[in-house]
Protein backbone atom coordinates (compact mmCIF):
# COMPACT_ATOMS: atom_id res chain seq x y z
CA UNK A 1 0.00 0.00 0.00
CA UNK A 2 2.97 2.34 0.25
CA UNK A 3 4.70 1.49 -1.61
CA UNK A 4 1.59 2.20 -4.42
CA UNK A 5 1.09 5.35 -2.37
CA UNK A 6 5.01 6.65 -3.16
CA UNK A 7 4.49 5.58 -6.91
CA UNK A 8 2.07 7.70 -7.17
CA UNK A 9 3.58 10.71 -5.07
CA UNK A 10 6.63 9.90 -7.42
CA UNK A 11 4.86 10.51 -10.66
CA UNK A 12 3.15 13.11 -9.69
CA UNK A 13 6.65 14.91 -9.32
CA UNK A 14 7.64 14.22 -11.88
CA UNK A 15 4.20 15.62 -13.90
CA UNK A 16 3.93 18.76 -12.04
CA UNK A 17 7.64 19.16 -12.81
CA UNK A 18 6.94 19.01 -16.61
CA UNK A 19 3.34 20.14 -16.76
CA UNK A 20 4.19 23.95 -16.10
CA UNK A 21 6.47 23.72 -18.60
CA UNK A 22 5.06 22.32 -21.60
CA UNK A 23 1.80 24.30 -21.09
CA UNK A 24 4.24 27.28 -21.35
CA UNK A 25 5.65 26.69 -24.76
CA UNK A 26 2.09 25.51 -26.06
CA UNK A 27 0.45 28.72 -25.17
CA UNK A 28 3.62 30.89 -26.42
CA UNK A 29 3.50 28.88 -29.32
CA UNK A 30 -0.05 28.86 -30.07
CA UNK A 31 0.33 32.60 -29.34
CA UNK A 32 2.51 33.33 -31.88
CA UNK A 33 0.53 31.33 -34.01
CA UNK A 34 -2.42 33.67 -34.02
CA UNK A 35 0.12 36.70 -34.52
CA UNK A 36 1.27 35.25 -38.21
CA UNK A 37 -2.46 34.69 -38.59
CA UNK A 38 -3.66 38.35 -38.32
CA UNK A 39 -0.37 39.53 -40.21
CA UNK A 40 -1.74 37.23 -42.91
CA UNK A 41 0.55 34.05 -43.30
CA UNK A 42 0.25 30.77 -43.17
CA UNK A 43 1.08 28.88 -39.63
CA UNK A 44 3.08 25.91 -40.62
CA UNK A 45 5.02 27.96 -43.55
CA UNK A 46 6.22 30.39 -40.96
CA UNK A 47 7.45 27.62 -38.24
CA UNK A 48 8.94 25.90 -40.90
CA UNK A 49 10.88 28.48 -42.41
CA UNK A 50 11.53 29.13 -38.26
CA UNK A 51 12.56 25.61 -37.98
CA UNK A 52 14.68 25.59 -41.33
CA UNK A 53 16.59 28.81 -40.26
CA UNK A 54 17.41 27.12 -36.86
CA UNK A 55 18.63 23.50 -37.77
CA UNK A 56 18.16 23.56 -41.68
CA UNK A 57 21.71 23.12 -42.81
CA UNK A 58 24.99 22.87 -41.56
CA UNK A 59 25.41 27.13 -41.43
CA UNK A 60 22.20 27.53 -39.30
CA UNK A 61 23.20 24.34 -36.93
CA UNK A 62 26.52 26.38 -36.30
CA UNK A 63 24.80 30.10 -36.15
CA UNK A 64 22.40 28.08 -33.28
CA UNK A 65 24.88 26.23 -31.46
CA UNK A 66 26.89 29.37 -31.09
CA UNK A 67 24.15 31.36 -29.89
CA UNK A 68 23.29 28.56 -27.01
CA UNK A 69 27.06 28.58 -26.05
CA UNK A 70 26.71 31.01 -23.57
CA UNK A 71 23.02 30.21 -22.80
CA UNK A 72 23.88 27.12 -21.60
CA UNK A 73 26.53 28.62 -19.39
CA UNK A 74 24.33 31.05 -17.79
CA UNK A 75 21.73 28.17 -17.57
CA UNK A 76 24.24 26.08 -15.53
CA UNK A 77 24.77 29.12 -13.13
CA UNK A 78 21.32 29.55 -12.51
CA UNK A 79 21.19 24.97 -11.82
CA UNK A 80 23.88 25.89 -9.37
CA UNK A 81 22.18 28.18 -7.56
CA UNK A 82 18.56 27.20 -7.36
CA UNK A 83 19.16 24.01 -6.71
CA UNK A 84 20.74 24.45 -3.83
CA UNK A 85 17.99 27.35 -2.73
CA UNK A 86 19.59 30.42 -3.63
CA UNK A 87 17.64 32.60 -5.49
CA UNK A 88 20.35 34.34 -7.67
CA UNK A 89 19.33 36.42 -10.85
CA UNK A 90 22.66 37.69 -11.28
CA UNK A 91 24.09 35.49 -14.14
CA UNK A 92 24.07 38.51 -16.58
CA UNK A 93 26.33 40.98 -14.32
CA UNK A 94 29.00 38.51 -13.83
CA UNK A 95 28.49 36.94 -17.72
CA UNK A 96 28.99 40.93 -18.44
CA UNK A 97 32.44 41.20 -16.25
CA UNK A 98 33.70 38.01 -17.48
CA UNK A 99 33.25 38.80 -21.23
CA UNK A 100 34.69 42.29 -20.51
CA UNK A 101 37.88 41.54 -18.35
CA UNK A 102 38.38 38.19 -21.02
CA UNK A 103 38.36 40.68 -23.75
CA UNK A 104 41.18 42.66 -21.99
CA UNK A 105 43.57 40.33 -21.11
CA UNK A 106 43.35 38.75 -24.55
CA UNK A 107 43.87 41.98 -26.34
CA UNK A 108 46.20 43.78 -24.14
CA UNK A 109 48.43 40.91 -22.70
CA UNK A 110 51.88 39.63 -24.93
CA UNK A 111 51.54 36.49 -24.33
CA UNK A 112 51.28 33.27 -26.78
CA UNK A 113 48.18 32.38 -28.36
CA UNK A 114 47.03 29.85 -25.93
CA UNK A 115 48.66 31.26 -23.02
CA UNK A 116 46.44 34.30 -23.60
CA UNK A 117 43.10 32.61 -24.22
CA UNK A 118 43.59 30.02 -21.38
CA UNK A 119 44.86 33.26 -18.58
CA UNK A 120 41.50 35.33 -20.45
CA UNK A 121 39.16 32.27 -19.52
CA UNK A 122 41.01 31.91 -16.24
CA UNK A 123 40.76 35.76 -15.28
CA UNK A 124 36.54 35.61 -16.74
CA UNK A 125 36.29 32.68 -13.87
CA UNK A 126 37.55 34.51 -11.19
CA UNK A 127 35.86 37.61 -11.63
CA UNK A 128 32.43 36.32 -11.91
CA UNK A 129 32.97 34.55 -9.18
CA UNK A 130 34.10 37.05 -6.56
CA UNK A 131 31.20 39.05 -8.18
CA UNK A 132 28.85 36.28 -7.41
CA UNK A 133 30.51 35.66 -4.00
CA UNK A 134 29.87 39.96 -3.34
CA UNK A 135 25.99 38.55 -3.00
CA UNK A 136 26.83 36.21 -0.36
CA UNK A 137 28.03 38.53 1.84
CA UNK A 138 25.66 41.24 1.49
CA UNK A 139 22.85 38.50 2.61
CA UNK A 140 25.28 37.48 5.06
CA UNK A 141 25.97 40.78 6.91
CA UNK A 142 22.69 42.45 5.92
CA UNK A 143 20.57 40.15 5.29
CA UNK A 144 19.64 41.44 1.67
CA UNK A 145 17.83 38.40 -0.06
CA UNK A 146 19.47 37.20 -3.28
CA UNK A 147 16.64 38.51 -5.80
CA UNK A 148 17.41 42.14 -4.86
CA UNK A 149 20.81 41.94 -4.60
CA UNK A 150 21.38 40.00 -7.83
CA UNK A 151 19.29 42.02 -10.10
CA UNK A 152 20.91 45.71 -8.76
CA UNK A 153 24.33 44.40 -9.48
CA UNK A 154 23.34 43.27 -12.56
CA UNK A 155 22.97 46.88 -13.66
CA UNK A 156 26.01 48.33 -11.95
CA UNK A 157 28.28 45.49 -13.98
CA UNK A 158 26.78 46.62 -17.00
CA UNK A 159 26.87 50.38 -16.70
CA UNK A 160 30.62 49.97 -15.63
CA UNK A 161 31.62 48.29 -18.77
CA UNK A 162 29.51 50.59 -20.83
CA UNK A 163 31.48 53.57 -18.82
CA UNK A 164 34.95 51.54 -19.54
CA UNK A 165 34.41 50.62 -22.93
CA UNK A 166 32.73 54.24 -23.65
CA UNK A 167 35.63 56.40 -21.80
CA UNK A 168 38.61 54.48 -20.99
CA UNK A 169 39.53 51.30 -23.25
CA UNK A 170 37.82 52.38 -26.26
CA UNK A 171 38.91 51.08 -29.86
CA UNK A 172 41.35 53.74 -31.16
CA UNK A 173 41.75 51.67 -34.48
CA UNK A 174 37.99 51.43 -34.85
CA UNK A 175 37.05 52.81 -38.43
CA UNK A 176 33.27 53.67 -36.83
CA UNK A 177 33.74 56.34 -34.77
CA UNK A 178 30.68 54.92 -33.06
CA UNK A 179 31.57 51.99 -32.50
CA UNK A 180 31.85 51.39 -28.61
CA UNK A 181 33.84 48.32 -28.04
CA UNK A 182 37.30 47.14 -27.21
CA UNK A 183 40.18 46.12 -29.62
CA UNK A 184 40.13 43.45 -31.95
CA UNK A 185 41.58 40.42 -30.57
CA UNK A 186 43.94 38.78 -32.36
CA UNK A 187 44.05 35.93 -34.27
CA UNK A 188 45.61 33.62 -32.11
CA UNK A 189 44.26 34.69 -28.79
CA UNK A 190 40.83 33.83 -29.98
CA UNK A 191 38.86 30.13 -29.35
CA UNK A 192 39.26 28.85 -32.71
CA UNK A 193 36.51 26.97 -34.73
CA UNK A 194 35.83 23.25 -33.94
CA UNK A 195 36.32 23.08 -38.16
CA UNK A 196 36.49 25.10 -40.83
CA UNK A 197 33.20 27.81 -40.46
CA UNK A 198 32.23 25.27 -37.90
CA UNK A 199 31.03 26.82 -33.69
CA UNK A 200 33.90 27.43 -31.90
CA UNK A 201 35.58 25.13 -29.15
CA UNK A 202 33.48 27.21 -26.69
CA UNK A 203 30.72 25.08 -27.09
CA UNK A 204 32.60 21.98 -26.71
CA UNK A 205 33.36 23.13 -23.37
CA UNK A 206 29.91 24.16 -22.61
CA UNK A 207 28.71 20.54 -22.98
CA UNK A 208 31.90 19.35 -20.97
CA UNK A 209 30.60 22.14 -18.38
CA UNK A 210 27.28 20.46 -18.10
CA UNK A 211 28.35 16.83 -17.78
CA UNK A 212 30.46 18.05 -14.78
CA UNK A 213 27.43 19.56 -13.04
CA UNK A 214 25.41 17.37 -13.45
CA UNK A 215 28.02 14.39 -11.76
CA UNK A 216 28.52 16.73 -9.28
CA UNK A 217 24.79 17.13 -7.89
CA UNK A 218 23.70 13.66 -9.01
CA UNK A 219 26.68 11.23 -8.27
CA UNK A 220 28.37 13.61 -5.40
CA UNK A 221 27.14 14.31 -1.47
CA UNK A 222 27.89 17.91 -2.52
CA UNK A 223 24.69 18.21 -4.13
CA UNK A 224 22.64 17.17 -0.90
CA UNK A 225 25.04 19.34 0.83
CA UNK A 226 24.30 22.27 -0.66
CA UNK A 227 20.47 21.53 -1.04
CA UNK A 228 20.22 21.37 2.73
CA UNK A 229 22.32 24.08 3.19
CA UNK A 230 20.60 26.39 1.42
CA UNK A 231 16.94 25.50 2.82
CA UNK A 232 18.13 24.61 6.42
CA UNK A 233 21.25 25.99 7.52
CA UNK A 234 20.57 25.10 11.19
CA UNK A 235 19.67 21.34 10.16
CA UNK A 236 22.89 21.79 7.73
CA UNK A 237 24.71 22.75 10.71
CA UNK A 238 23.75 19.56 12.71
CA UNK A 239 24.70 17.34 10.01
CA UNK A 240 28.52 18.42 9.82
CA UNK A 241 28.11 21.21 6.93
CA UNK A 242 29.86 24.18 7.32
CA UNK A 243 27.09 26.28 6.56
CA UNK A 244 29.27 29.47 5.76
CA UNK A 245 31.52 27.85 3.70
CA UNK A 246 28.61 25.75 1.46
CA UNK A 247 26.97 29.23 0.82
CA UNK A 248 30.03 30.74 -0.82
CA UNK A 249 31.00 27.80 -2.46
CA UNK A 250 28.22 27.33 -4.47
CA UNK A 251 27.71 30.91 -5.56
CA UNK A 252 31.29 30.78 -6.35
CA UNK A 253 30.39 28.45 -8.55
CA UNK A 254 27.65 29.75 -10.22
CA UNK A 255 29.52 32.93 -11.32
CA UNK A 256 32.48 31.41 -11.92
CA UNK A 257 29.92 29.39 -14.69
CA UNK A 258 28.65 33.06 -16.04
CA UNK A 259 31.69 35.00 -15.97
CA UNK A 260 32.99 31.30 -18.45
CA UNK A 261 29.81 31.86 -20.55
CA UNK A 262 31.01 35.55 -20.96
CA UNK A 263 34.34 34.79 -22.16
CA UNK A 264 33.29 32.21 -24.71
CA UNK A 265 31.09 34.96 -26.01
CA UNK A 266 34.48 37.62 -26.23
CA UNK A 267 36.61 35.08 -27.33
CA UNK A 268 34.82 33.21 -29.67
CA UNK A 269 32.66 34.84 -31.14
CA UNK A 270 32.67 39.05 -31.28
CA UNK A 271 36.49 38.91 -30.35
CA UNK A 272 36.22 41.67 -28.61
CA UNK A 273 33.99 43.53 -26.02
CA UNK A 274 31.07 45.31 -27.65
CA UNK A 275 29.14 47.69 -25.45
CA UNK A 276 25.86 46.10 -24.54
CA UNK A 277 26.71 42.68 -26.43
CA UNK A 278 25.49 40.70 -23.30
CA UNK A 279 22.84 43.04 -21.70
CA UNK A 280 20.88 43.66 -25.05
CA UNK A 281 21.28 39.43 -26.50
CA UNK A 282 19.43 38.37 -23.26
CA UNK A 283 22.19 35.56 -22.78
CA UNK A 284 21.67 35.20 -18.99
CA UNK A 285 17.74 35.69 -19.23
CA UNK A 286 17.45 32.95 -21.85
CA UNK A 287 19.80 30.78 -19.68
CA UNK A 288 17.73 31.05 -16.93
CA UNK A 289 14.56 29.98 -18.98
CA UNK A 290 16.52 27.23 -20.31
CA UNK A 291 17.16 25.95 -16.64
CA UNK A 292 13.27 26.38 -15.31
CA UNK A 293 12.07 24.78 -18.53
CA UNK A 294 14.70 21.46 -17.71
CA UNK A 295 13.40 21.70 -14.00
CA UNK A 296 16.91 22.64 -13.42
CA UNK A 297 18.72 20.01 -14.52
CA UNK A 298 21.92 20.29 -16.62
CA UNK A 299 21.61 17.97 -19.35
CA UNK A 300 17.78 18.98 -19.76
CA UNK A 301 19.14 23.06 -19.68
CA UNK A 302 21.69 22.97 -22.19
CA UNK A 303 18.88 21.05 -24.60
CA UNK A 304 16.61 23.76 -23.90
CA UNK A 305 19.44 26.16 -24.68
CA UNK A 306 19.84 24.55 -28.01
CA UNK A 307 15.88 24.91 -28.61
CA UNK A 308 15.63 29.16 -27.15
CA UNK A 309 19.04 29.49 -30.20
CA UNK A 310 17.20 27.90 -32.63
CA UNK A 311 14.05 30.39 -32.19
CA UNK A 312 16.13 33.20 -32.52
CA UNK A 313 18.53 32.60 -35.29
CA UNK A 314 14.80 30.77 -36.91
CA UNK A 315 13.73 34.12 -36.42
CA UNK A 316 15.98 35.87 -38.15
CA UNK A 317 15.12 32.96 -41.57
CA UNK A 318 11.09 33.41 -40.92
CA UNK A 319 11.61 37.47 -41.45
CA UNK A 320 14.03 36.63 -44.73
CA UNK A 321 11.83 34.13 -46.40
CA UNK A 322 8.13 35.64 -45.12
CA UNK A 323 6.50 38.85 -43.96
CA UNK A 324 6.67 37.87 -40.66
CA UNK A 325 9.08 40.18 -38.48
CA UNK A 326 11.36 38.33 -35.76
CA UNK A 327 9.83 40.17 -33.47
CA UNK A 328 6.90 37.20 -33.19
CA UNK A 329 9.95 35.05 -32.10
CA UNK A 330 11.22 37.11 -29.19
CA UNK A 331 7.33 37.28 -28.44
CA UNK A 332 6.82 34.13 -28.20
CA UNK A 333 10.38 33.81 -26.21
CA UNK A 334 8.98 36.32 -24.01
CA UNK A 335 5.70 34.54 -23.31
CA UNK A 336 7.30 31.80 -22.33
CA UNK A 337 9.43 33.69 -19.74
CA UNK A 338 6.39 35.08 -18.12
CA UNK A 339 4.61 32.36 -17.95
CA UNK A 340 7.34 30.53 -16.10
CA UNK A 341 8.22 33.32 -13.51
CA UNK A 342 5.10 32.02 -12.03
CA UNK A 343 7.06 29.06 -11.02
CA UNK A 344 10.34 31.27 -10.28
CA UNK A 345 8.41 33.26 -7.84
CA UNK A 346 6.99 29.91 -6.40
CA UNK A 347 10.05 28.44 -5.61
CA UNK A 348 11.69 31.89 -4.65
CA UNK A 349 8.45 32.30 -2.05
CA UNK A 350 8.99 28.52 -0.55
CA UNK A 351 12.91 28.53 -0.09
CA UNK A 352 12.69 32.37 1.45
CA UNK A 353 9.54 30.64 3.96
CA UNK A 354 12.17 27.47 4.66
CA UNK A 355 14.95 29.47 5.29
CA UNK A 356 13.37 32.18 7.69
CA UNK A 357 11.44 29.38 9.63
CA UNK A 358 15.07 27.87 9.95
CA UNK A 359 16.33 31.50 11.30
CA UNK A 360 13.72 31.34 13.92
CA UNK A 361 14.63 28.04 15.02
Amino acid sequence: MNENRNWKKSLGAIADAFAQPLVAVVISLFLGAVVIVICGENVFTAYGAMIRGAFGNSFYINDTLKRATPIIMGGLAVCIAWRSGYEAMGGEGQMILGAFCAALVAYYLPLPGILRILLAMLVAVVVGALYSALTGWLYEKFDVTFIISTLMLNYIANYFASYMTNFVVKDPESLDINAVQTGKIAAEARIPAIFSGSVHWGFVYALIAVVLVYFLFKKTSFGYKSRMNGLNSRFALYGGINARRMLYVVLILSGAMAGLGGAFEALGSKYRYIDQMIFTTGFAWSGMVAALLANFNPIGTAVASILLAGLSTGGSAMQRSTIIPVEVCNMIEGIITLLMSVRLLRIAQKNHRVRKTAKEG
